[in-house]
């Protein structure tokens, strides 16, 4: 079976990840990790990629890259190719170093990057390795704090945003600020559910932005008639900003369900499993939880959901307004 196409082009942002195979250590010395940023920086120098955050653990890495010239895939071949080799001569040892090829996850809006680049430096924190993020020797956060970022560590980005919400009398402090440590755990698990799922195929425009629009009428009907499973979609937005959503639409929501024929509370709760489903990548189980609902009756919700996409402009209209509003408070 053919491997699915990166969303990959000119001035797109991704979320790397790889980790070594059988969860065996990739870095072991700091010869290593020295070789691995040397590799980086020459795909920056051959013009492919700018690298704007990275973190390597003992047993993988993260990055934040922007994409320049659509040839994330190939840049990453070479990086990982050339360690691999160089790993395999100075232990005397064969086969394969890498899981796999490599994760990297779209990322499609400016919120979402913020996540990602507090979240690639708080890595060693969560995994006891240090106290400070800063502290960690072998991250971009460290460069930051000493003040001796690599030539090819891009700085444009993230000097715009220390210079527009930075706080503080020095950079590590105005850092922090803008970049705040220990993100919000539910956009912490938002990272990780998008780096174990793999699902390439997914990654289209989905972003809603411009929503009501027939673009995202039609894919919003498209997302509501795949089956329920362990891989969700790709989520878009936390679980708790869809509920926030329609609990402060709730008012407006009544008055507007009156025209339906089906009971308020019955309709409530399609909309809001329907949602779920849709926004968050929420199983029915996981949504079954959250409203207190059987997943049965959940999995039924979900269908009239869809259903009533398909056959009433009304509804359609409604959910997108929904949408565009969940969407605003996410800040995608």
């Amino acid at each position: 079976m053919a491997r699915a196409n990166r969303n990959d082009g000119p001035d797109v942002w991704h979320h790397i990840l790889n980790r070594g195979i059988a969860k065996r250590t990739i870095f072991e010395s700091e010869d290593d990790c020295r070789f691995f940023k040397a590799l980086l920086a020459q795909e920056v120098r051959a013009g492919r990629i700018e690298v704007h955050a990275y973190c390597l653990m003992l047993t993988h890495f993260h990055l934040l890259v922007r994409s320049v010239t659509g040839e994330l895939s190939e840049a990453m071949r070479r990086i990982q190719n050339r360690y691999a080799r160089y790993f395999n001569r100075t232990r005397r040892r064969d086969g394969s170093l890498f899981r796999n090829r490599f994760k990297s996850r779209w990322v499609d809006s400016l919120r979402y990057r913020r996540n990602v680049f507090g979240y690639i430096h708080d890595n060693p924190v969560h995994a006891n390795a240090v106290t400070r993020r800063s502290d960690y020797r072998w991250s971009s956060g460290y460069d930051w704090k000493n003040g001796r970022p690599p030539r090819w560590l891009a700085r444009d980005w993230v000097e715009s945003e220390v210079a527009a919400r930075g706080e503080g009398t020095c950079w590590v402090d105005r850092l922090d600020a803008a970049f705040p440590s220990a993100i919000p755990d539910e956009h912490r698990k938002w990272i990780e559910r998008q780096l174990r799922n793999r699902h390439a195929h997914e990654l289209e425009d989905c972003s809603l932005k411009h929503s009501a629009s027939p673009r995202v009428v039609r894919w919003t009907m498209r997302k509501a008639k795949l089956a329920d499973g362990t891989r969700p979609w790709r989520p878009i937005c936390p679980p708790r900003v869809v509920e926030e959503t329609l609990d402060g639409a709730r008012a407006a929501l009544l008055k507007l369900l009156q025209l339906f024929p089906t009971s308020l509370a019955r309709s409530l709760a399609m909309i809001r499993a329907g949602m779920l489903r849709m926004l968050s990548g929420c199983t029915h189980r996981e949504i079954a939880k959250r409203v207190g609902r059987h997943r049965g009756t959940v999995a039924h919700d979900i269908h009239d959901h869809r259903e009533r996409l398909e056959a009433k402009p009304g509804y359609v209209r409604l959910i997108s307004e929904l949408v565009c509003s969940a969407l605003s408070a996410a800040g995608v």
